[in-house]
């Protein structure tokens, strides 16, 4: 028997077990029916491709991830192919150095990529030590930091409400509108650790809002130091929402985690929970499924070396889903697997009710 043929026979098996367990909770025909369908639907369309809703066909949009071969931090020649020059880089530094008003004069380079991308950050320190930042993929400008080591003085606090008020002027000068972000998180730096009041350095994000929920991936992050009352650091992330429509329900993208966790986990699961969150597509939970000895590895060895890991080329989307976040029975002979095995949250697209990523732990809790 090929492996098609039993897919499609565990997903029959699969409907019929759901329909039973409906048939037991729900007396009402009409309502059994619709329930059933929607759930069955959500189980077959990673057979055909395609999810139903009402008369509208939705294509799926995970695609299996391909694995980055020789992966590197160095900037080659194929990564500059996929990114603006330096040259043109720098032109639209200078520009963002003028309309903020800061030194313009450039005098060092320091240019960076990441393993598992192309794409390159190119980063140009000004003769007064500011470095700005620049997306060598989308020409934008990511950020700005202040280099000098003389700005820090532990000693010196300044309180939550003076540091969003000078936040909040730099927002504007970098040409955001008043309520495009808001305020989501404060953090004071201290000597306490109280992470709230006063302190030597105050990070303020700001996130778009859709309906009830934030995207980190819209963001404005502001630190401001305490010894000058000053800009620490201005940083920008923008990475498009396609802001997906919610077909999949709550119990249906548990139903859907579940189905996948049973591929891979052994031990009792003792609670689920969910979350409608936006969410980043990301290969973790193929990795996780696919070579589950690896993907724990770098997490559970001292100084594993990063290059051993596997790096895997996924769309930069960022869509809504449900986070279903589920809890194993406490069997972990260690700390270490007890804090990294315990849970797992899954992405289950709010939409096609793929699995599009996943997050070691409680990633509700973590974001």
């Amino acid at each position: 028997m090929n492996d098609e043929i039993k897919k499609k026979l565990k997903t029959k098996i699969a409907i019929y077990q759901i329909k039973d367990e409906e048939e037991k909770n729900i007396n009402k025909k009409g309502q059994f029916i619709l329930k059933n369908i929607g759930i069955a639907a959500c189980i077959i369309m990673s057979l055909t491709g395609v999810v139903y809703a009402g008369s509208k066909v939705i294509e799926n949009i995970w695609k299996t991830p391909e694995k980055i071969e020789n992966a590197t931090d160095e900037i080659t020649e194929e990564s500059k192919k996929e990114n603006i020059t330096e040259k043109e880089a720098k032109k639209i530094a200078i520009k963002k150095l003028k309309e903020i008003e800061f030194n313009t004069n450039i005098v060092e380079t320091n240019h960076y990529k990441e393993i598992d991308s192309n794409q390159i950050m190119y980063r140009f320190v000004t003769e007064d030590n500011y470095e700005i930042t620049i997306n060598g993929k989308t020409g934008e400008f990511y950020g700005i930091s202040n280099k000098n080591n003389n700005i820090q003085d532990i000693n010196i606090e300044i309180t939550e409400n003076e540091a969003i008020e000078i936040a909040n002027q730099y927002y504007k000068l970098f040409g955001f509108k008043e309520g495009e972000y808001e305020i989501t998180k404060v953090w004071v730096n201290n000597k306490r650790g109280t992470g709230k009041d006063s302190g030597f350095k105050i990070d303020i994000t700001y996130n778009k809002k859709y309906g009830e929920i934030y995207n980190s991936y819209e963001s404005v992050r502001v630190g401001i130091e305490s010894k000058n009352k000053d800009l620490d650091y201005f940083r920008v992330e923008n990475i498009k929402f396609d802001n997906n429509e919610t077909i999949i329900t709550e119990d249906q993208a548990i139903q859907i985690a579940l189905n996948e966790d049973k591929k891979i986990e052994t031990n009792k699961i003792v609670d689920t929970k969910v979350e409608k969150m936006i969410v980043k597509m990301n290969a973790d939970a193929y990795e996780r499924i696919n070579n589950k000895e690896k993907y724990y590895a770098p997490t559970q060895t001292e100084n594993y070396p990063i290059e051993e890991k596997n790096y895997y080329q996924v769309e930069d989307k960022v869509r809504n889903a449900w986070v279903v976040v589920i809890t194993y029975e406490d069997n972990f002979d260690d700390v270490v697997k007890r804090y990294t095995e315990g849970k797992y949250s899954y992405f289950v697209d709010c939409t096609t009710g793929e699995i599009i990523g996943g997050h070691i732990m409680d990633y509700t809790y973590s974001n």
